[in-house]
């Protein structure tokens, strides 16, 4: 059963929140290592059936247009290796 996630950036704007904020509203097992690898291992391996929809990514891409592209290039990578997950960013 497909499990659906809304993820609000709007006050995200360093690493270290949008991690918490993955933590947070992610059920992420207790030893998630809060960066993109740790991230990466868990979309590929435990979000069987996931929807996860990023919104207001406004003020994380402003601050941090790289790691902001670096999650969107690792989504798109864990996308095509679970054929149940989605990952969508908005605005």
């Amino acid at each position: 059963m497909e499990q659906v996630f809304y993820i609000d950036l709007a006050d995200v704007t360093t690493r270290e929140q949008l991690h918490e904020t993955l933590a947070k509203e992610l059920p992420l097992p207790e030893h998630y290592g809060h960066n993109l690898d740790a991230l990466y291992d868990v979309l590929t391996e435990e979000a069987h059936d996931w929807n996860i929809i990023f919104y207001n990514t406004t003020p994380l891409e402003k601050e941090l247009p790289d790691y902001l592209n670096k999650l969107k290039k690792l989504s798109r990578r864990a996308v095509d290796e679970e054929d149940t997950l989605q990952i969508r960013f908005y605005p």
